[in-house]
């Protein structure tokens, strides 16, 4: 399986919209669709998609998205990557609290580092990808 740089960063931007991915061996193309254990999941708008998928099911890799401790490992890397020892206590006490994403997203809206969040989540997302690349090869 060979993914170039643009495909891999393609999936980790589906995978981080919470959808799920498949790519397709023979074709290099890359499906997704959203979780179907999400309750607002509507799966005849994604009929074709998941119909192609299971009719060719042997010729397709899936990409899975993050659990919810790998995401909250990310953002508490991201906390300890700052320099500014107030705002990385700031998140670290605020993702120990009960709803630690909600209680992230509110902080990092209103701040100043909320470019460098995207920025650091994208490389997280990416490397999450190579990491299953590099599974699926052994």
């Amino acid at each position: 399986m060979t993914l170039n740089e643009e495909q891999i960063k393609d999936i980790a931007e589906l995978l981080d919209s919470g959808m799920i991915c498949f790519y397709h061996l023979p074709t290099g193309t890359i499906d997704s669709h959203p979780d179907p254990n999400d309750p607002y999941f509507d799966a005849e708008q994604w009929e074709d998609i998941i119909d192609r998928i299971e009719n060719d099911w042997d010729n397709y890799e899936r990409f899975e998205k993050m659990e919810s401790y790998e995401g909250y490992k990310v953002i508490e890397n991201f906390a300890y990557s700052l320099s500014d020892e107030y705002f990385r206590d700031k998140i670290l006490n605020a993702i120990s609290r009960r709803k630690p994403f909600q209680n992230f997203k509110n902080l990092i809206d209103s701040s100043h580092y909320r470019q460098n969040w995207f920025d650091f989540k994208n490389k997280a997302y990416i490397n999450f990808v190579k990491r299953q690349i590099e599974m699926k090869e052994k």
